[in-house]
């Protein structure tokens, strides 16, 4: 399957207005928990729930790490994280507060370090590329973008010609990989006049739910 065949969907796709909506009961534990992000729940909770987009937490992001961080964690799991991920997350909130703050250029090694680093902070790939597209970082000059398990299992599935130079993703090559990803994805997206950020959305709502006849 080409992605050419869907380029003008892709073209429109209006990414920042990408939201979900997450309830304040989801979070109750947490909030007993941390008095921070109690404090925030507060703040940004007018009724029972919230409906977040990708435009919000640009702006969240551009404001303060914590209230960034957090927005982030509502909009990409608005059901919670599983396990205690999100509690170990937020027991480590000055470390990776501290290792976030950062020259934001990164280059392939650096990337790599802050990966390691952050082992043991609950921050995995999939949170840690959320947390670098809107905090609007980059490796080597590409513009970092989500890569979670949908979008890892839709490149596995070599569902698209376009995407086949990305190699299978595995848990032992993930960071390395997303470094392939953030090239191929800026190359297609410039080889047929869509952002980057409309090719991940494509990938994300449509990549498992498309059947050819051919």
């Amino acid at each position: 399957m080409l992605l050419n065949s869907y380029q003008s969907l892709i073209c429109n796709l209006p990414y920042l207005d990408q939201a979900f909506e997450t309830k304040r009961t989801t979070w109750r534990r947490e909030c007993v928990k941390h008095r921070g992000f109690s404090i925030f729940c507060d703040k940004v909770f007018g009724g029972g729930s919230l409906v977040l987009s990708r435009r919000d937490l640009f702006s969240s992001a551009e404001r303060e790490f914590q209230g960034g961080l957090f927005s982030i964690i509502l909009w990409g799991y608005p059901r919670n994280m599983r396990g205690n991920s999100f509690q170990t997350i937020l027991n480590s909130i000055p470390k990776i507060e501290r290792l976030l703050s950062i020259d934001r250029q990164l280059n392939a090694g650096q990337f790599m370090d802050l990966c390691e680093r952050l082992n043991g902070t609950g921050v995995g790939l999939s949170t840690l590329s959320k947390v670098l597209y809107f905090f609007r970082f980059t490796i080597e000059g590409k513009n970092c973008l989500i890569m979670d398990k949908r979008i890892v299992d839709v490149i596995n599935s070599k569902m698209f010609f376009e995407l086949s130079a990305i190699n299978k993703i595995t848990d032992f090559n993930r960071n390395r990989s997303y470094l392939a990803y953030l090239s191929e994805m800026e190359k297609i997206a410039e080889a047929n006049l869509y952002k980057p950020d409309q090719l991940e959305l494509f990938l994300f709502l449509f990549g498992k739910n498309l059947k050819t006849d051919s």
